[in-house]
């Protein structure tokens, strides 16, 4: 699947691990975002997205796996907050 990335597109292929901001990266705040293997595309949650098993989680410590092996739906293109880098195929870089 191809997705726009800013003036580029983003290739992403099932079995890539994608990276996923929540928020757009600030100077003066950590990253927030979620990294994982992209298991399929999807529309069963009424938009277009990616479904992913979490393999990382931003806000994850020692004590909380936050979203580590949770499915969590990606959306491929969102209507506010929409941002360059937003998703970012790691698997590709």
């Amino acid at each position: 699947m191809m997705i726009k990335k800013g003036n580029e597109m983003l290739n992403v292929k099932i079995g890539d691990v994608i990276r996923a901001y929540d928020f757009k990266p600030m100077v003066g705040r950590d990253d927030c975002f979620v990294e994982g293997v992209v298991e399929r595309e999807t529309n069963e949650t009424g938009y277009s997205a990616f479904k992913i098993t979490v393999t990382k989680d931003s806000w994850s410590d020692a004590s909380d796996k936050g979203r580590v092996g949770k499915i969590v739906f990606v959306p491929k293109i969102v209507s506010f907050s929409e941002f360059p880098g937003r998703v970012i195929n790691l698997s590709r870089i």
